[in-house]
């Protein structure tokens, strides 16, 4: 199954990242590796070859052998060496999919969607399980999990056992082994994105991430405020009032009157 199927292409050659992303976070279905290499275009300053890595997730699903779980992690974190990028887990290039592909290194998730996509262009449909602390891949049996970031097949009580390392005040809970939808992983990988640049500030990262954020279906006021604030942090309150004055309409009354007080405040900076 090559990349196309089942995906519509943005109506416009011309699209920027920002809102290619937005385009496929509202698509149905969502292209996951589509947005998610929107994602790394948007956020990186060097160029990112969306064609390649493409190409490169093609390849492998016509390598997967037989379109079973295991195959395809004996493929991937077996035969293709994909792996956990344990002594820079905090690098944001393992949240690049591009740069995931290309280093056979990543964090949880993006992992997980290198396997999701692999195995969809096998013939086998697998989904994103957004396990606190730890993301998982749900295959057609109930029972049955993928952890990509050690690369092997788990059951219930292996997932259990795992959120007990990250999570040891809270008890488990099978709910947290339900499927994730698409739109949802793409905001767990903004959020990681988002915590990245907040530990270690970068204001002009935090700004990209913001401005992926806001593209996402349903997203809600909170973020456009947010986004504002990045906007007005790099003297560009200009910009951060007309995203609010924009945002404004998307929501209610209320909503929308208070983004609206805080565009005025925005510009009152300019007076």
């Amino acid at each position: 199954m090559s990349d196309g199927e089942g995906a519509q292409e943005p109506s416009s050659d011309h699209l920027s990242p920002a809102d290619a992303f937005g385009k496929w976070a509202a698509s149905e279905p969502v292209p996951l590796d589509r947005a998610a290499l929107a994602i790394a275009a948007h956020c990186r300053t060097d160029a990112v070859d969306e064609a390649a890595a493409l190409a490169e997730l093609d390849r492998l699903g016509a390598a997967v052998r037989e379109p079973v779980p295991e195959a395809v992690v004996g493929l991937l974190f077996g035969d293709e060496g994909f792996g956990p990028n344990r002594g820079r887990f905090a690098d944001p290039a393992n949240s690049y999919l591009d740069l995931v592909v290309s280093r056979r290194l990543g964090i949880p998730i993006t992992l997980a969607v290198v396997t999701i996509e692999v195995a969809r262009r096998a013939g086998l449909e697998l989904h994103g399980v957004g396990m606190p602390g730890h993301f998982l891949v749900g295959t057609p049996d109930a029972g049955m999990f993928i952890d990509a970031f050690e690369g092997r097949l788990i059951d219930r009580a292996g997932a259990a056992a795992i959120f007990a390392r990250f999570e040891s005040r809270q008890a488990f809970d099978d709910s947290f082994l339900q499927p994730t939808p698409p739109e949802a992983i793409l905001l767990r990988m903004l959020n990681n994105l988002r915590t990245l640049h907040l530990r270690q500030p970068d204001a002009p990262s935090l700004l990209a991430v913001l401005e992926l954020l806001t593209k996402l279906p349903g997203c809600p006021p909170d973020e456009f405020l947010r986004l504002s604030q990045a906007l007005a942090t790099l003297g560009r309150p200009d910009e951060g009032a007309r995203a609010l004055e924009d945002a404004a309409d998307r929501f209610g009354s209320r909503d929308g009157e208070h983004l609206r007080h805080a565009a005025t405040r925005l510009w009152a900076q300019l007076n």
